[in-house]
């Protein structure tokens, strides 16, 4: 906190009084994030696949600058752990990506018993640590990540809505 607060010109009192410790501040960012997702596709007037991507172009973007915050602070359960759990930030960002994904399951003709399916494959293949790689060290623009994996999104919910 002592870091945080000298790069923020703050005493370190003033830091603590707003942010009891780190995980404190960090978990206050991340909302920060996911609300400004939300935010986004709330403004939008898309729907189905073409909201999915708008929303999903503008989480490859947040992760050129917020994604290394994020993942240094992942959780370690698994995502379906923590959906049951009720965990705050999975309930937010559920509550960011659900319009988007209902828009996904009626374009693809599939039931909306789905959700937490698409909840579940959304979480692995977006995963901000993923979307950094492909950007990074893969070198592909930002279109090309939000293309392929929207694609490959699409693929594997169809994929098991089959089975």
């Amino acid at each position: 906190m002592q870091s945080i607060a000298r790069k923020a010109s703050l005493s370190q009192a003033t830091a603590y009084r707003h942010f009891p410790s780190v995980d404190a501040l960090v978990t206050a960012y991340h909302e920060d994030v996911i609300a400004s997702l939300a935010e986004h596709g709330e403004r939008s007037r898309k729907t189905g696949k073409e909201l999915f991507e708008h929303q999903v172009t503008r989480w490859v973007q947040l992760q050129d600058v917020h994604g290394p915050v994020i993942v240094r602070f992942w959780s370690q359960r698994g995502f379906l752990e923590r959906l049951q759990a009720a965990d705050t930030m999975t309930t937010l960002s559920c509550g960011a990506w659900d319009r988007a994904l209902r828009g996904v399951l009626d374009d693809l003709a599939l039931p909306d018993t789905l959700l937490n399916v698409a909840r579940f494959l959304h979480n692995s293949l977006f995963d901000p640590r993923e979307i950094m790689d492909l950007t990074k060290a893969a070198g592909l623009p930002d279109d090309q990540v939000v293309r392929r994996l929207s694609d490959a999104f699409y693929g594997a919910l169809t994929g098991w809505a089959v089975r």
